[in-house]
């Protein structure tokens, strides 16, 4: 056996691949098995482990398109390829020769990799090894974020919106039965807004939130007994992200603001607070209200950029080191 060697993923691995994904710099619940698992049929997995004289030191959670194509997993927000933490460098340089090597033996000559914001606390040497590999930047998307630790009250406008409602004795609640915001809030709103569905359907989110039910909460506001408005959120180890936000018809009594308020002040002490992308058409036009919403909240500005590879260029990783 090489010392570095690449296996594709397959179920007999998946105790293996967990406990890598629990020590990973990166330790999001995207890359755990079963949250890979639940849209299955619509991906084919080509996700790789990565060895180091039979120990696992990386892993790369993929699949592949019907035109042959390899992607850093297109049913997940972001991706690439994933280390314990602080891998020599040595090592990772070994590691991706292996996977675009393994990838050109294969047949496979498109890579796609959508990289992972730094707010997940995220500090690799990929950018390097993307310009040794001639990597292709083709897309581009702004990713709004509060440093952890850093809120402590939204800017003046949205703090009088916070005022309003407060003045409406809203009632914040941990929700178990995400029935409700689905179908009377999130399902209407994203309609009528965007002309779109939910990425999860009911049932997906369900199945995900009883796979993860400290990892995937839904908080509401209710004013009696309606219900004004919810925020789905994904709990990972250093970073929080609000994967959907909706309210119902009255978007200006403050009963949205108030809720997205009370949640970073229970959660950002101790994590980064995500509201993730405000980019459409592919990174080409910004939502300039949802932008300015979120940086409202005084939340910062990065990037997640999109890369192309050819896996011909893997020789260029070659002799890199002195």
């Amino acid at each position: 056996m090489k010392e570095f060697s690449v296996q594709r993923y397959n179920t007999v691995l998946k105790p293996q691949w967990d406990a890598f994904i629990s020590q990973a710099e990166v330790n999001s619940i995207l890359f755990y098995r079963d949250f890979m698992e639940y849209h299955n049929t619509r991906f084919e997995d080509y996700s790789l482990m990565i060895f180091q004289n039979y120990k696992l030191v990386a892993v790369i959670p993929a699949n592949i398109d019907p035109k042959g194509c390899f992607h850093s997993h297109e049913g997940l927000s972001y991706g690439g390829v994933l280390f314990k933490k602080y891998a020599y460098f040595k090592t990772q340089l070994e590691v991706y020769t292996s996977i675009f090597n393994f990838l050109f033996d294969a047949g496979i000559v498109d890579v796609f990799i959508k990289s992972i914001p730094r707010c997940y606390g995220f500090e690799s040497s990929n950018h390097l090894f993307f310009k040794w590999l001639s990597a292709s930047l083709i897309r581009t998307e702004i990713y709004s974020y509060i440093p952890v630790g850093t809120y402590v009250k939204p800017n003046r406008g949205r703090l009088e919106s916070v005022k309003k409602g407060f003045d409406l004795n809203l009632t914040l609640k941990e929700a178990e039965n995400f029935t409700p915001f689905w179908n009377q809030i999130l399902i209407p709103n994203l309609k009528n807004r965007y002309l779109v569905n939910p990425v999860h359907t009911l049932e997906e989110i369900k199945k995900l939130h009883n796979l993860f039910p400290d990892q995937i909460k839904l908080f509401e506001v209710y004013q009696a007994n309606r219900l004004r408005a919810g925020v789905v959120l994904f709990i990972h180890d250093k970073t929080v992200h609000t994967q959907y936000i909706a309210s119902d018809i009255n978007r200006d009594d403050g009963s949205l603001d108030y809720l997205i308020d009370q949640v970073i002040k229970k959660y950002n002490s101790t994590k980064t607070f995500s509201f993730g992308t405000s980019s459409e058409s592919h990174g080409e036009l910004l939502n300039s209200g949802l932008l300015y919403w979120k940086e409202s909240f005084r939340s910062v500005n990065d990037v997640q950029q999109f890369y192309h590879i050819k896996t011909k260029n893997y020789t260029a990783l070659q002799n890199r080191l002195r």
